[in-house]
């Protein structure tokens, strides 16, 4: 596989390299190589969260989803609403 290079980003990558224009480079890669990744001359960084990056976004999104809830619940029944459940409904 080639990885196309401009500016330090890869732009594309395929089985085979073709004309290009000067500031961009063709480089040999591995198929796990994607566009959008970056290449400091020697090394492939991938620009994709990690497993645990991707877990902790999810818990972060089911946490203010429940807090949210709760605080609804709360309003419904005519109980008093924590500062944190508080701050889900200030405009």
């Amino acid at each position: 596989m080639k990885a196309l290079i401009l500016n330090n980003k890869v732009v594309d990558v395929k089985e085979n390299e073709f004309e290009v224009a000067p500031t961009m480079s063709w480089v040999d890669c591995d198929n796990t190589v994607k566009a959008g990744f970056s290449y400091d001359g020697s090394t492939f960084t991938s620009n994709e969260p990690t497993a645990e990056e991707i877990a902790e976004a999810q818990a972060k999104v089911k946490a203010s989803a429940d807090l949210k809830a709760s605080a609804k619940a709360k309003l419904v029944a005519g109980e008093a609403l924590t500062e944190d459940e508080a701050n889900t409904i200030v405009i």
